[in-house]
């Protein structure tokens, strides 16, 4: 399996699954909506190729997203993983891509949106995690691939729960995801307009895969 990963910051999950390649699948290209975002540098260490398309002043959101179309088109990908990509995609671009992913810092639905962690520690709860998503128009919303959890210390702070949730928790989760996308293992189910509605996991007969 190769992917599309896109990025507007570090990267970090795009990197930890091209370094661990679950089931086999490979980092094909890395898009950026930012000049210079440090993610750049990671790929190009890792010789994956890099495209960077920024949203032009006046230019619609899904104005944009077609010129991204057009850059990924001169890549093979059968999976779209955003890691920290901070624009809201349309359908323009959810109904061209293949199946798009992403991981998000907490046990949806609980905590979408931006600010994850701060709400996990104004709320004071005991257990976190995060979420692999496919994704749809509404942000945080679409169905559920799988999640992971991680407990929350009393000492915690915004660092050190954004670190366990990373290491811990979407380091896990995210090759997770795609190596059973790489399996064949992921049925998305869509509604008659396309949109994604609900997944299933071969295998997963009682509800108890994570």
């Amino acid at each position: 399996m190769k992917i599309a990963g896109l990025a507007s910051n570090r990267g970090r999950n795009l990197r930890h699954i091209d370094d661990v390649a679950p089931g086999g699948a490979e980092v094909s290209v890395v898009l950026t909506n930012r000049e210079g975002a440090p993610v750049l540098e990671a790929a190009a260490e890792r010789r994956i190729p890099t495209e960077v398309v920024v949203r032009e002043e006046g230019e619609s959101r899904e104005e944009h997203e077609e010129r991204i179309l057009e850059r990924l088109a001169a890549y093979d990908f059968d999976l779209v993983c955003l890691d920290g990509y901070m624009r809201v995609l349309t359908d323009t671009f959810l109904d061209a891509a293949p199946t798009t992913v992403n991981v998000h810092p907490s046990l949806l639905p609980a905590f979408p949106g931006a600010n994850a962690h701060e709400q996990v520690l104004d709320a004071g709860v005991r257990t976190t995690g995060c979420t692999v998503h496919v994704v749809t128009e509404a942000v945080d919303d679409g169905p559920i691939v799988t999640q992971e959890p991680v407990p929350v210390y009393a000492d915690d702070d915004e660092g050190s729960l954004k670190r366990r949730v990373l290491q811990e928790a979407e380091f896990t989760a995210y090759p997770r995801a795609v190596r059973w996308f790489a399996a064949g293992a992921v049925d998305v189910e869509t509604a008659d307009d396309g949109t994604p509605v609900s997944v299933t996991v071969d295998g997963d007969t009682d509800g108890s895969f994570p």
